[in-house]
């Protein structure tokens, strides 16, 4: 070995007995699973920290309960997880009538490819004329026609000709009993008895109001009984769309939900309207969840990517309705005309399979697939997307269903045992750093235990329990980190093949502990809300940003790492190299981008490139692995006991950065509530072995190119 090189070694090997000479109280051992040659080179649990071990078991056995019970409510088996596939009847309406398809036939054919539920909207005043059972018209239009040529119905031709039209009034003439009696029903609801008017009680009906236009045109008049009869009919389920009118309250809110009732069948609740609010919305909302949970109606919560556009009142009805509240996928119009069949049907498998959708939510395809008709193409649309959950375990079609009662995961014992992983596993790494103090020990436990105290006291406690996530998460980061500590140290092997089996035995450790950071935060928060993505992990974006920052903390400020900076104050008076700026400019550039990007969906899109690539790991591995955790982490913790003192000390602080990039991932995964357990599982498996793979690729490139001319 050239000098230089040992020379390099023997620093390090002296740097490594110093900083394990003046810790102070650090025990002998460490894990069952590690050899004695890691054992010596990690530093475990300081004798006096040791009491915080028992604590820490039994918080994750906690955890694992609740993950356990988690994963049995997540199956999607027959008697519980059913998928239900509506289909927007306006929109489908619409392009039957486009392209003269009968609507019933074609109904048919959905219900035979798989469609379960007709979603059927309240009328507004602005769609009367748009059918054939009424008509409606203002005074000052009735007055400016009969100018022109005699008004032909009698009522009206009465009022015009004793002059007693009123610019202020509208005038509705209607031709059907049922349409009439809707009227008759949902008009007192929005206006005063004195401003509705019945002139003409027998067909054709005429019922005047006393408002304008243009707020007429808004108002709902409730869901057609025609539209009704016609789901009824055809054996799908009702999904009813209702307008909030921030006036209702109590009964009037029962009269509007009930309505859809006598015809039966109805299924999940979905509400509409230009102001985006729920029924009930501001102060009534607690009415709406009396009458749907004294008539199990299932309130559907519509996915949205942007927090603006949240149902303002959802969060609110949804606390009341636990039980019964599911999530809703569906795609815009403009968006859908921008996609392919396939990607469509992908779009949906992905939400139920990964979101916890439970109702698909469908608007017709307006253009031709594969050669069939646009009813061909939306038979085949919804085959498809039934045969694809079918093939991902979902068996069970119909009205949808929530999270299960059986789920007894947010038991509050459990949770508040699995928040003392946090400041259990505190005390154990102030111990390993040599930092414990009793004080300070006791100080993380009670403060843990009055903030979740406070939490369930004051009505808050999924913030409470946010703040205890984040903090174990953290924690674990810097555990799993600390963990291979010990590969800092290690000389490369002269066996290729003993060398990658090192490499992933550490990557192995860092994983480990990663995913009990992962069970910890799953065991924290994994309410039934928070899985219907209602309550929300609020550090989710912290868990995989700050990790990366951890791991160059602990690598530059302690001796650990072998890379310890003795005078902080004098390393940041060095001066800076244009190279270094760059790459440091670089690397927080990348850092940002990673955070703008993080989520569902982010207001940076991926490249076309991206995207083809990860539809394309999504067909080929069904779930698709993170490209940070393959492609960046992984690789860098298998390359961090490979490389020779020389260059690992070189490169040593990017390869910390890596490994807190791939641990805050592996943590941040499960962070993603709404995701089955199952999933995120799968998820980081594929995305270790596959990162395992590409760092074997690398240390084999490493050792033939560069140990080599180095020895």
């Amino acid at each position: 070995m050239p000098v230089g090189i040992q020379n390099d070694v023997a620093h390090t090997r002296y740097a490594v007995q110093t900083a394990y000479a003046t810790t102070e109280g650090l025990a002998n051992g460490g894990p069952f699973w590690l050899s004695k040659r890691m054992r010596t080179a990690v530093s475990f649990f300081e004798t006096r920290t040791r009491f915080a071990v028992p604590i820490l078991i039994v918080a994750l056995l906690a955890a694992l309960a609740v993950t356990a019970m988690r994963v049995r409510a997540e199956r999607p088996t027959i008697h519980q997880q059913r998928i239900e596939i509506a289909m927007d009847y306006a929109d489908f309406l619409t392009l039957a009538r486009s392209y003269n398809y009968r609507p019933d036939a074609f109904l048919v054919a959905l219900r035979h490819a798989g469609l379960t539920s007709l979603a059927l909207a309240e009328e507004l005043g602005a769609n009367i004329n748009n059918g054939s059972n009424a008509y409606v018209t203002s005074g000052v239009a009735l007055l400016d026609s009969a100018r022109l040529a005699p008004v032909t119905e009698p009522t009206l031709a009465a009022l015009v000709r004793a002059k007693r039209v009123s610019a202020d009034e509208l005038y509705l003439v209607i031709y059907d009993r049922d349409t009439y009696d809707r009227y008759r029903a949902q008009l007192p609801l929005h206006f005063s008895s004195r401003s509705v008017h019945v002139l003409h009680a027998s067909a054709p009906w005429v019922i005047a109001v006393r408002t304008q236009l243009d707020y007429f045109n808004t108002v709902s008049l409730g869901i057609p009984d025609d539209q009704l009869a016609l789901a009824r009919k055809l054996g799908l389920l009702i999904v009813p769309r209702f307008q909030n009118d921030e006036r209702l309250q109590g009964p009037k809110i029962a009269r509007v939900l009930a309505a859809p009732l006598a015809y039966g069948r109805v299924s999940t609740v979905v509400f509409f309207g230009l102001r985006n609010q729920v029924l009930g919305f501001p102060d009534h909302v607690e009415d709406t969840a009396a009458f749907m949970h004294a008539h199990r109606l299932m309130f559907g919560s519509i996915e949205t990517y942007d927090p603006s556009q949240i149902q303002k009142g959802n969060d609110e009805l949804a606390r009341f309705l636990p039980w019964q509240t599911v999530r809703v996928q569906a795609i815009a119009k403009l968006e859908q005309d921008k996609l392919t069949l396939p990607e469509i049907v992908a779009r949906y498998l992905l939400g139920a399979r990964e979101r916890n959708i439970r109702v698909v939510y469908l608007r017709p395809f307006g253009h031709e697939y594969n050669g069939m008709t646009i009813e061909g193409s939306n038979v085949e649309m919804v085959r498809l997307i039934k045969e694809g959950l079918q093939a991902r375990g979902f068996v069970a079609f119909g009205r949808a269903t929530s999270i299960p009662g059986t789920y007894h995961g947010n038991n509050r014992v459990l949770v508040f045992l699995a928040t003392l992983a946090a400041p259990s596993l505190f005390v154990l790494l102030l111990g390993t750093y040599g930092w414990y103090r009793p004080a300070y020990a006791i100080a993380a436990y009670v403060a843990t235990l009055l903030l979740y105290a406070g939490g369930l006291m004051t009505h808050h406690d999924m913030l409470a329990r946010s703040v205890i996530a984040l903090a174990a998460a953290l924690l674990f980061s810097a555990a799993a980190f600390t963990a291979v500590a010990g590969g800092f140290f290690e000389e490369p092997s002269a066996s290729s093949r003993a060398q990658l089996a090192r490499s992933v035995r550490w990557t192995l450790i860092a994983a480990v502990v990663a995913l009990l950071g992962a069970l910890a935060v799953i065991g924290i928060m994994s309410s039934p809300l928070a899985m219907e993505e209602i309550e929300r992990f609020r550090g989710v974006k912290a868990v995989l940003g700050v990790p990366p920052l951890i791991a160059l903390a602990l690598y530059f400020f302690t001796a650990r790492f072998g890379a310890k900076i003795d005078d902080p104050a004098q390393a940041f008076n060095v001066p800076v190299r244009l190279g270094q700026l760059l790459l440091g400019v670089a690397i927080v550039a990348a850092g940002t981008l990673v955070l703008l990007r993080s989520g569902n969906q982010s207001d940076i899109a991926p490249s076309a490139f991206e995207l083809s690539l990860r539809s394309g790991l999504t067909s080929l591995l069904s779930v698709r692995p993170r490209f940070k955790e393959f492609l960046i982490g992984f690789p860098a913790l298998m390359l961090i006991p490979a490389l020779l003192p020389v260059h690992r000390r070189a490169v040593g602080w990017l390869l910390a950065l890596g490994a807190g990039i791939c641990i805050g991932d592996v943590i941040d995964t499960f962070s993603h509530l709404h995701t089955p357990v199952v999933i995120s599982l799968v998820r980081v498996v594929l995305g270790l072995a596959i990162g395992v793979v590409v760092g074997v690729v690398f240390i084999l490139v490493y050792r033939r190119f560069i140990l080599a001319r180095a020895r």
